[in-house]
């Protein structure tokens, strides 16, 4: 039983990566997602990196490849599609 959830996925990373899509399996397929740098991203268009859905499989694939350098952060937020 979970005490507590955070209302975001957090990704570190150790090293420069391209990222091309993420996995998101602890939700369902077809769900709302940003990619932000901050877990509460403000109105400043410069906070979310990208927004999408996820696939039947649970996978949200990017436009185009996101490149993280070591000790960058980004959060992924399931949003309401309303």
């Amino acid at each position: 039983m979970k005490l507590y959830h955070e209302p975001f996925f957090k990704y570190a990373f150790s090293e420069q990566r391209k990222i091309e899509k993420i996995h998101l399996p602890e939700l369902k397929p077809l769900t709302h997602i940003i990619i932000c740098k901050n877990p509460v991203p403000s109105k400043n268009k410069d906070d979310i990196l990208f927004t999408g859905t996820t696939n039947a499989d649970c996978w949200m694939l990017f436009s185009h490849p996101l490149i993280v350098m070591a000790g960058d952060i980004f959060y992924a937020i399931e949003q309401d599609p309303s």
